[in-house]
């Protein structure tokens, strides 16, 4: 009885090395597909993403003229009156920073708010505040809109 037992293991052994050979296989391709999925992670974004988020600009002044025209057009469009447009000269490299103060009905004004954000090439207003004034309100905001040269 005891000269069976080694025959009993090596035959369930054998039974066993075809699945084990399978786990084996799919534990390598996991491992790879894993590998492959940390590296596509740290990869840079593709730059095309970058450059729809911009718009066109010479230099820093140029596209703070670029970004005032626009803002003059889309204003005039909606009935609003711009009182003071001023470019920041610190303004880092990639970004043109604009003060805004603009005035009109609320309706208008706040049309005129969602349209710059929305449209574009994007316009975020870092900062901003709404308040009354006569006839209307009045929105002073810290425009900021990136631009590649």
């Amino acid at each position: 009885m005891r000269a069976h037992f080694p025959l009993i293991a090596l035959g369930i052994a054998a039974l066993l090395a075809v699945p084990t050979a399978n786990a084996l296989a799919d534990l390598a391709t996991a491992r790879a597909d894993r590998a492959a999925a940390r590296a596509e992670a740290t990869a840079p974004p593709a730059p095309v993403t970058v450059i729809a988020a911009t718009s066109p600009a010479d230099d820093a002044e140029d596209a703070a003229r670029r970004l005032a025209t626009r803002i003059r057009a889309d204003a005039a469009r909606g009935g609003v009156l711009i009182e003071s447009l001023a470019a920041d000269p610190a303004a880092p490299v990639p970004l043109a920073i604009l003060t805004l103060r603009a005035s009109g009905s609320e309706k208008a004004v706040v049309a005129f708010a969602d349209n710059l954000e929305r449209d574009g090439p994007p316009v975020r207003m870092a900062a901003w505040r709404l308040t009354a004034a006569p006839g209307g309100v009045r929105l002073d905001a810290r425009l900021v809109a990136p631009w590649r040269g």
